[in-house]
């Protein structure tokens, strides 16, 4: 269509023959250049109740304006490829079966709980968390470290949670433990060299057979923690009938076998990750990660073949997908071309399989049901992306599946959040961050039994060290206990009650 065309009007709900022709031309320059794509083709099947009539029967058609502007101006054209185009709107008949939707949205049984940190640990189970203790001791025993444990390893992830949420994520670690930056609950949980440890230290699968697998699966170093993780998204919620394919870029600028780049999105590196998520609530159901060109058929790998893994566990209930890049299969589609501007010209094309060409004539857009339907329902696109990056709890680092398990942590984050909010809808309900507030209420949670831990044996603890512990614990710890005044240390080959000082030391005599 020419931008010069005066007599264009700003919104239309269907093709012209012009424009069907130049599709059908440009389809077939695509089907050439691309022979994979061919499994993809959008053909209407002559089975399912979608009928139209091609050819020109005026006893079957209703005598109505609308239906006879349909059928003087009814064409239909097959390309190459096998797509067919029309202009005539699909036969109103009665809504398939598995269109109706027939459940509840809302928590499952399993999903029901009352704290933070029980909402948490349903995506970061305990079972999860020792996989990763026993990968993380093995390297710890490599460099003669000190072992950690499921405990410890969750007040790790807790002070990771407090740091995301207190946006202190890009401090140097010495700082977050200084005398100045510092906050009283990393100190009160373990100290600034452990906390480097267990980052150093953090492993998610077997070492020595790493390098064997790699060859097979190149996401091998967190792929058993990662698809365990995203077995337990449908255990908890119900979505409802509005769902939402997007991806999500997990930043990583070093070496990766998997890495890529966003065009649309200049200068941005990382791991890809496709999701499914509902478009209200922003749960996340679903994830599949982009790992490259592996031993897998091409068609196992493709964008239609990623589409319908995360569909799998709520195919045939009659919802909706919303989605960027929409791959339709074979099923009937009805093509939006819908102009938002016209001076440049701004064209918005639209596929929908579940509406037809309905104009809203009461709005003065005149926009489609197609129009108001991706309206309604576009939000969940890239918000989740939006949402994870804010407070996210991702630190520097060079090893790809670290930060993939950083990006997890965000996500468990995310969802626990959904769940803890539907089942205490009015904590902080007048607030708005509350999203902040959870993560600080739930890395308080896992720290705790921790710093409770600590303070029951504060014998060798330095004095700002206890004061940590008793502003975070709310509480006065008995006095009893010897106490390290700051800045002193023990005396070597002495008893461990007698102190040495700097006032204590003798001087030399000649």
């Amino acid at each position: 269509m020419s931008r010069n065309n005066q007599s264009v009007k700003m919104s239309r709900s269907f093709l012209t023959e012009k424009e069907v022709t130049a599709m059908v031309n440009e389809d077939n320059i695509d089907d050439a250049s691309d022979p994979e794509e061919d499994d993809n083709v959008v053909t209407y099947d002559s089975d399912t109740e979608y009928h139209r009539e091609i050819e020109s029967d005026s006893s079957s058609r209703s005598s109505s304006p609308d239906q006879q502007h349909a059928s003087t101006s009814n064409i239909a054209v097959i390309a190459r490829s096998g797509r067919e185009y029309t202009t005539a709107p699909p036969r109103q008949v009665r809504r398939p079966v598995q269109n109706i939707v027939s459940f509840h949205e809302g928590l499952t049984n399993e999903g029901l709980t009352s704290k933070a940190s029980e909402s948490f640990k349903k995506f970061i189970t305990p079972e999860i968390v020792n996989i990763i203790v026993h990968h993380t001791n093995e390297e710890a025993s490599i460099r003669n470290l000190k072992h950690t444990n499921t405990e410890e390893l969750y007040a790790f992830i807790g002070i990771l949670i407090l740091m995301g949420a207190n946006n202190d994520i890009e401090l140097p670690i010495d700082d977050l433990w200084g005398k100045v930056l510092g906050k009283n609950i990393y100190t009160a949980t373990m100290s600034r060299i452990r906390f480097g440890e267990l980052l150093s230290l953090i492993r998610f699968n077997d070492k020595q057979t790493r390098t064997e697998r790699r060859k097979q699966d190149k996401f091998c170093p967190i792929r058993e923690v990662f698809y365990k993780i995203d077995e337990l998204f449908v255990k908890y919620y119900i979505p409802s009938a509005h769902l939402t394919i997007d991806e999500m870029l997990s930043l990583f600028r070093g070496r990766c076998p998997i890495k890529v780049f966003m065009k649309d999105k200049p200068g941005k590196f990382g791991i890809l990750i496709m999701m499914l998520s509902d478009a209200h609530t922003r749960y996340i159901l679903k994830m599949e990660v982009y790992a490259g060109k592996d031993e897998r058929p091409a068609e196992e790998r493709s964008a239609k073949a990623v589409v319908r893994h995360l569909v799998k566990p709520l195919e045939g209930t009659g919802r909706n997908v919303t989605t960027d890049h929409p791959k339709t299969g074979k099923a009937p589609v009805t093509l939006v071309s819908y102009i938002t501007r016209l001076k440049p010209t701004k064209n918005l094309l639209l596929l929908s399989t579940q509406h037809d060409r309905k104009v809203d004539e009461s709005t003065e857009k005149k926009k489609t049901d197609v129009n108001l339907y991706y309206n309604e329902t576009k939000g969940g696109i890239d918000s989740i992306d939006q949402m994870t990056r804010h407070h996210s709890v991702k630190r520097g680092t060079r090893r790809w599946p670290l930060s993939i398990f950083f990006t997890l942590i965000d996500i468990a984050c995310l969802n626990g959040g959904t769940i803890f909010m539907k089942n205490n809808p009015d904590w902080n309900k007048k607030k708005h961050n509350v999203r902040r507030l959870y993560m600080l209420e739930l890395g308080q949670q896992l720290v705790r039994p921790v710093v409770e831990e600590r303070a029951k044996n504060i014998i060798g603890l330095q004095k700002p060290i206890i004061s940590a512990i008793e502003s975070v614990l709310g509480k006065t710890l008995p006095s009893t206990s010897v106490v390290v005044p700051s800045g002193a240390s023990y005396s070597r080959g002495r008893c461990h009650l007698c102190l040495k000082t700097k006032s204590s030391k003798r001087k030399k005599t000649k």
